[in-house]
């Protein structure tokens, strides 16, 4: 006679486990959202914003390039600011952007070692209630009088549903937490490239 068992009975079996689980899934959920949020708001036109500003330079346009940043407020912007305003020498430039550069891209970056640590550890939280879901499925089978295959196969789908479940939360955090990084790094190396553009044109001046 087959064994019944429903989705309501595998998540009741994977207790703790499952509920940590899903309330990772729930707040990566989130994060992954405000992020893309963020990212979108802060990113959006970045290639359009980063042409208009090397052909301003191209054209020794530094007052040109000064009102193009103020028109399109964001974290480029800040730091083309800051490279042309404000301060004297060369060192004091280089060192008042790059921490306007490092302010804008922790401000990208927040909340990522969250996803990175969440897809990291996952797999394990779900592999843990796996194991412990065999042992119980086999505790039961000694227990039970009578007890045939079904009941040992009963249990160990109960138990691997853990493994699926951290594996479920894990993927799509690895997979945010490596295009956030990635656009985060790419904003970082565009700009380094453009302020070391603009602090040589001010250097031959």
């Amino acid at each position: 006679m087959a064994i019944q068992f429903g989705i309501l009975d595998v998540l009741k079996a994977g207790g703790l486990t499952l509920a940590v689980l899903a309330a990772a899934s729930l707040y990566c959920l989130a994060l992954i959202w405000q992020r893309f949020n963020v990212y979108s708001r802060a990113m959006g036109g970045l290639d359009a914003f980063l042409a208009e500003a090397k052909g301003h330079l191209a054209k020794n346009q530094l007052k040109e390039l000064m009102a193009h940043c103020r028109q399109r407020p964001g974290p480029a912007a800040s730091v083309v600011l800051a490279s042309l305003s404000g301060h004297e020498g060369l060192t004091e430039r280089r060192a008042a952007t790059e921490r306007v550069l490092e302010r804008e891209v922790a401000l990208l970056e927040n909340g990522l070692p969250v996803l990175g640590t969440v897809g990291s550890v996952a797999p394990f939280v779900g592999l843990f209630g796996t194991v412990l879901g065999v042992m119980r499925a086999f505790r039961d089978l000694a227990g039970a009088a009578n007890a045939g295959p079904g009941v040992v196969a009963v249990g160990i789908a109960e138990a691997l549903v853990g493994t699926a479940a951290g594996l479920f939360v894990a993927i799509p955090a690895v997979l945010a937490y490596n295009y956030f990084t990635t656009r985060a790094n790419r904003f970082q190396d565009e700009m380094r490239w453009l302020v070391d553009e603009i602090l040589e044109k001010l250097t031959a001046k």
